[in-house]
């Protein structure tokens, strides 16, 4: 029977512990100096090195020959540890041995010595597992166990060990595997494998694979299964369910546009192409968070690839503050669902749907903020009188002056012209609100970009908005969201208002290396800021271009 991956390539050695440097340098020190604790926490995510360290550490302290604090590997004792036949290391399933009579029978064993070891060690994995009844039975074992006995126990969730026990422990928390770790750890596991395999293809594995070296170890045996050669980005997506990036793309943008139709309309797509459903809610989940931290200001901690950088700042910019807040929580509980027998798809369809469509309860206080500006803004409007009327003689007095309240009006002084009416730059400034929520109604994604751009200069019939960012400026020039875009001006304004766009972020370095476009192109390039080189390669005969997915809207 073929041994897993992982299992083949479990590590023997504390320099082995892929990204876990302080641990393992930590517990080579103790055996090294003989400076041994009585009792371990080892917490962490899966597949971290754990059980593996715990492991490492019961063959070291036994070992005949340690070297500077590492197990040999040769010697009687590391080959017996090594081989599962010590009966001195025990390893103990606390999810299948959790209650007070295992615990009891545990407390009367240690009393006995080691039968060819030096030292007992008992591994207890998945520690949170065990009852209050079994802890407060184990508990006085743990706090002065024989000198002959010492104990590591092994958890996901540290926050469910009793804190009588935490203090009685030397903790050590393994931290997620960085990808890059993984990755060059992948890369010499396929060396050792003989079997080729792209940069891209083990990067994009050890992504999927979340910090955790198991699961990545077990992602790379199913792509090798197929027996391709060299492993390519295709093989694993198509392997792992990856949403093709194209499509995730357009999911994210239409979700950050508050796109109901568009963001089921990706998702079909994504789910047409072999996505899988938990993967989807992963890599949304990835997304989701880049997106939020680019809006809170910390691009750097996004942790994503370039191009995904890029989609993440847009999206972040767009969507309305808390929703991928809200999406995290949502494609978290959906993970969750998808553990029990259910319609994955239609579980995530159903967190797409209330992310995109909150129920009415769960609708920010912002609307209600626009929708009151809106009514104020109405009722202005009706209180002007009509393009081209004027409101009448002023009453007047017996002496000839103005009566009442509007002698004051008809005073000379400052224009009488209400100073909120949308007619310059500053102007719409305060009314821009209303106008985000007048464009929600029609297309949520154009209500988004709106929020990060302004309008930059007005002429009769005319109103100019400036957008710092090239998506912004590519989403307002579309005709279809520029013709929505100026109803809602003319509606605000009572007249007649076209929208133009204009870039006004800074210009974007061509993304072609210098000297590859004409001098005609660099000429447009300065002419027309915010525009960029896409591509300078013109398809050779009989080459077809990618399928591009249906434009959602």
């Amino acid at each position: 029977m073929t041994v897993a991956l992982y299992r083949r390539y479990r590590p023997a050695r504390f320099d082995e512990l892929v990204g876990q440097e302080l641990i393992a340098t930590t517990l080579r020190n103790e055996v090294r100096t003989r400076a041994l604790a009585h009792a371990y926490l080892f917490t962490g995510t899966r597949g971290t090195g754990k059980t593996s360290a715990a492991r490492i550490l019961a063959r070291a302290v036994n070992c005949e020959a340690p070297d500077g604090g590492e197990p040999d590997g040769v010697c009687a004792a590391c080959q017996e540890v090594a081989s599962g036949a010590s009966v001195d290391v025990l390893e103990i399933d606390a999810a299948s041995n959790r209650g007070i009579d295992e615990m009891r029978d545990l407390r009367e064993k240690v009393k006995y010595l080691p039968a060819s070891l030096r030292r007992k060690v008992y591994i207890i994995d998945e520690a949170h597992m065990l009852t209050t009844e079994a802890w407060n039975a184990f508990l006085k074992t743990l706090e002065e166990p024989p000198e002959h006995v010492f104990f590591v126990l092994a958890t996901t969730e540290p926050h469910k060990v009793p804190e009588t026990v935490r203090s009685r422990v030397q903790r050590f928390d393994f931290r997620r595997v960085p990808a890059d770790a993984i990755e060059r750890h992948l890369r010499a596991v396929a060396e050792r494998e003989g079997a080729a395999a792209d940069d891209a293809a083990l990067a994009l594995v050890a992504r999927a694979a979340q910090g955790s070296v198991r699961d990545a170890l077990s992602l790379l045996e199913q792509a090798l299964s197929t027996g391709e050669r060299p492993v390519t980005v295709e093989t694993v997506r198509r392997e792992l369910g990856l949403t093709d990036p194209r499509l995730l793309q357009d999911l994210v943008r239409s979700i950050a546009g508050a796109d109901a139709a568009g963001t089921l309309r990706a998702a079909a797509a994504a789910f047409e192409a072999g996505a899988d459903p938990r993967q989807l809610l992963r890599e949304l989940a990835r997304l989701a968070r880049a997106a939020e931290l680019s809006a809170l200001g910390w691009p750097e901690g996004m942790d994503v690839s370039p191009e995904e950088a890029s989609l993440c700042a847009d999206a972040g910019a767009i969507a309305a503050p808390g929703l991928w807040v809200r999406a995290l929580d949502l494609f978290a509980e959906a993970e969750m669902n998808l553990r029990q027998p259910v319609d994955a798809r239609l579980q995530v369809e159903l967190a797409l749907l209330r992310l995109v469509r909150p129920a009415a309860s769960e609708q920010p206080d912002a609307q209600l903020a626009a929708l009151i500006a809106r009514v104020d803004a109405l009722e202005r409007r009706s209180a002007r009188p009509p393009s081209g009327e004027t409101a009448g003689p002023p009453a007047v007095a017996d002496n000839g002056e103005p009566a009442g309240e509007t002698a004051e009006a008809a005073k000379p002084g400052p224009s009488t012209k209400d100073d909120r009416d949308p007619a310059t730059p500053e102007g719409w400034a305060a009314e821009w609100p209303v106008l985000i929520e007048a464009v929600a109604r029609s297309d949520a994604m154009l209500a988004g970009v709106l929020r990060d751009c302004r309008v930059v200069e007005t002429e009769p019939g005319r109103v100019v908005v400036g957008a710092k960012g090239q998506f912004h400026y590519d989403c307002i020039r579309d005709p279809r969201k520029a013709t929505v875009l100026s109803e809602a001006l003319s509606t605000l304004a009572g007249r007649p208002i076209e929208a133009v766009a204009r870039f006004v972020g800074e210009p974007q370095t061509p993304a072609v290396p210098a000297g590859t476009v004409s001098d005609a192109t660099q000429e447009a390039l300065r002419t027309f800021a915010g525009s960029r080189v896409t591509s300078t390669r013109l398809r050779e005969p009989g080459e077809r271009a990618l399928p591009r997915p249906p434009r959602a809207g």
